[in-house]
């Protein structure tokens, strides 16, 4: 893709009306289409054992706002579980008996990155089940097995998220179950879409951010030079996004978590690869410097866009998981009387 895009960028140069228009739609097609995965081996082989990973499995499906359908896994302790290494080792760590589960703290919800899938987020699940949580994991539009055409980095993500809440909170209901208290952890565009969605979702009680972006032409820009030519005119670039809000319905220019991060209160745990060559860490310090409720900062120093996790290891999701736990209750979420679930 990158190499059909910097043919079409020295083509626009030459002949600026064909030349132009095939670098812009190519471009923006990149930018709101993410590439599609497959699920991979070690996926398959959690939803195929989901016991011996020290989880209980079960699909459900969110009807968004727009009509599109969107896919998701509730995610709770195994009755039995199995050889279960990382819940067993986070138990450990956080000082519970593996055999004596906690009562339960509450419902996390966990949103995957760009080109990422709900079950990139079940190795991130498999340590906060040891601390009594239920997770909730789903595919972002567009992509794994939801609908929808465009990723729209915020607008419509964040939507899609309340939605995604409501669901969860009217699946409890109807079993007579508590959410009890109700946190998110996102990567990347997944944290992008949590830090954006906190200004109208009181009902959060901490959030962990993981390499999320200030704002999207900041990081469009920085890819562009990255990854096409580090020369590439800043208004091609903007010529891209102009192209792609036009055709996805959205204003790429307004999408900033680093405004929304200055208008809640909402506790917030930055986590950053200090080797980000993706989305680099200077957008994480100045979103932190933004935040005006609780917060904390952790830096993985040998820690890039797509491991800042593994390096980070036990003792980071222990961090998270206790971050969380120490947040106070946010008030009691209720169901919201919108009409009926979804089916």
């Amino acid at each position: 893709m990158y190499r059909r895009l910097r043919s079409l960028l020295l083509l626009a140069t030459g002949i600026p009306a064909t030349g132009l228009a095939g670098f812009l739609w190519i471009s923006s097609s990149f930018l709101i289409t993410p590439k599609h995965r497959d699920l991979e081996p070690r996926h398959r082989e959690v939803m195929e054992r989901p016991a011996e990973f020290g989880l209980q499995l079960e699909p459900f499906r969110v009807n968004a706002t727009d009509g599109i359908e969107l896919a998701a896994l509730l995610a709770t302790p195994a009755s039995v579980p199995g050889k279960a290494e990382k819940t067993r080792r986070m138990a450990k760590l956080l000082g519970i008996e593996p055999e004596s589960p906690p009562a339960l703290a509450g419902t996390v919800f966990l949103l995957h990155g760009r080109s990422g899938l709900k079950e990139d987020m079940l190795a991130v699940a498999e340590r906060f089940v040891a601390a009594g949580y239920r997770c909730v994991v789903y595919d972002a539009r567009c992509h794994g097995e939801s609908g929808g055409e465009c990723c729209t980095f915020g607008q419509a993500e964040t939507v899609d998220f309340r939605s995604v809440l409501d669901r969860t909170l009217h699946l409890l209901q109807q079993r007579g179950e508590k959410p009890g208290q109700l946190c998110a952890v996102g990567i990347s565009l997944g944290a992008s879409v949590l830090l954006q969605s906190l200004p109208d979702e009181p009902r959060l009680s901490a959030i962990v951010a993981v390499a999320p972006f200030a704002t999207l032409p900041e990081v469009v820009n920085h890819s562009a030079r990255r990854n096409l030519h580090s020369h590439i005119p800043l208004w091609l670039i903007a010529g891209t996004m102009h192209t792609s809000g036009y055709r996805a319905g959205f204003d790429p220019f307004r999408i900033s978590p680093l405004l929304a991060t200055g208008r809640t209160n909402c506790p917030i745990f930055f986590v950053h690869g200090a080797l980000d060559e993706v989305i680099p860490v200077d957008h994480t310090h100045r979103l932190h410097a933004a935040a005006t409720g609780p917060k904390k900062l952790r830096i993985i120093p040998n820690g890039n866009h797509g491991n800042v996790l593994a390096r980070g290891g036990d003792a980071l999701y222990r961090e998270m998981i206790e971050f969380c736990l120490a947040a106070s209750p946010a008030p009691d979420p209720g169901v919201p009387d919108d009409g009926p679930p979804s089916p």
